[in-house]
């Protein structure tokens, strides 16, 4: 089998500890460019992984290089035309979550993607636990009354731009949406959010993100779901993820399903989450079936519009947002 020649824009912090071993080893990949803002990054990154064309201009990258496939790894408030100019190209695109902060912006390059025909990928990992994937075949048909949801950590973060809501999106939008996202994918899609905001007393130019957003989202099939993010712990954090179906406890909270506190699925049964969502991706290519992957572009879109929707809420004293709303449709 030829390998796909892969080009990698954004080879940072998340990049060398999460995405490069992987996408190294994958036997259908061939990492053949590295573009990235930071020359420090782009040396230490291409000397490790051997990849001689490093660029500070995607759009050098793609006028330079011959590429099957282009994962971007950067961050929210970074993302302009890259998705776009593959997709015209023919070029296929993974994209980590968030894949943008605007819908606007979602929309335009969602058609792109749509026109071009192109494999795409949003990076929501948690689709490929095992946990995840076992509840999803349980869940089916059943009806989920309520979702109980929280992340609360600390405002320490990999990277400046996190701390900031203008470039992260604040952390539900940046982190949050992993769960939000798995919770459509188990429950269904949402009707529409309300949601409220505390935020802190002293922002600065370096540290403005809220001390917490509370969100409750009305689900299409009838039931709520309620999802909340504290950033203001000083150490380690907590995290739950409970749904409640058909009079059964579904949490997938520690790395592993229990159903009514019996054990059902151990995510580490499963190779690595990464791992099999970036198989998903180049094996899609191959084979020219995107629905070998579970976050297309536009799926992955619908979970962005539900984060920036409860924001909006949030905002705006907690007023409800109708998901169902042509200011948050994807197509």
């Amino acid at each position: 089998m030829d390998r796909l020649r892969t080009g990698v824009i954004g080879v940072g912090k998340m990049a060398e500890i999460r995405h490069l071993p992987i996408l190294a080893e994958l036997p259908q990949v061939e990492l053949v460019a590295f573009c990235d803002t930071s020359e420090e990054n782009l040396a230490v990154r291409g000397d490790d992984y051997g990849v001689a064309a490093r660029y500070a201009d995607h759009h050098e990258m793609f006028d330079a290089e011959t590429l099957d496939a282009v994962c971007i790894f950067i961050p929210p408030y970074a993302h302009t035309d890259a998705e776009i100019i593959a997709a015209g190209r023919g070029i296929h695109v993974f994209v980590e979550k968030p894949p943008t902060l605007s819908m606007e912006q979602a929309r335009e390059i969602n058609t792109a993607i749509a026109e071009a025909g192109i494999i795409s990928q949003v990076g929501f990992n948690s689709r490929y636990r095992l946990s995840a994937e076992v509840a999803r075949e349980r869940l089916a048909g059943r009806i989920v009354t309520q979702a109980l949801v929280h992340r609360l950590h600390g405002s320490g973060a990999l990277a400046w731009w996190w701390k900031i809501e203008r470039f992260s999106g604040g952390p539900f939008v940046e982190n949050t949406i992993h769960y939000v996202d798995l919770l459509r994918w188990l429950a269904g899609e949402f009707a529409g959010v309300s949601a409220r905001v505390v935020d802190r007393p002293d922002p600065s130019e370096e540290l403005d993100i809220p001390l917490s957003i509370s969100a409750t989202f009305a689900l299409e099939a009838g039931g709520l779901a309620n999802v909340t993010t504290c950033a203001a712990l000083e150490r380690a954090g907590h995290a739950q993820f409970l749904v409640v179906a058909d009079g059964s406890l579904y949490d997938l909270s520690d790395s592993s399903l229990t159903i009514d506190r019996a054990r059902v699925a151990d995510d580490g049964e499963r190779r690595n989450c990464y791992e099999a969502q970036f198989a998903a991706f180049f094996d899609a290519i191959i084979s020219g079936d995107q629905s070998l992957t579970r976050s297309p572009y536009d799926d992955g879109a619908r979970s962005l519009a539900a984060v920036l929707a409860a924001v909006h809420s949030a905002r705006n004293d907690g007023a409800w947002v109708d998901l169902r709303d042509a200011a948050w449709a994807v197509d």
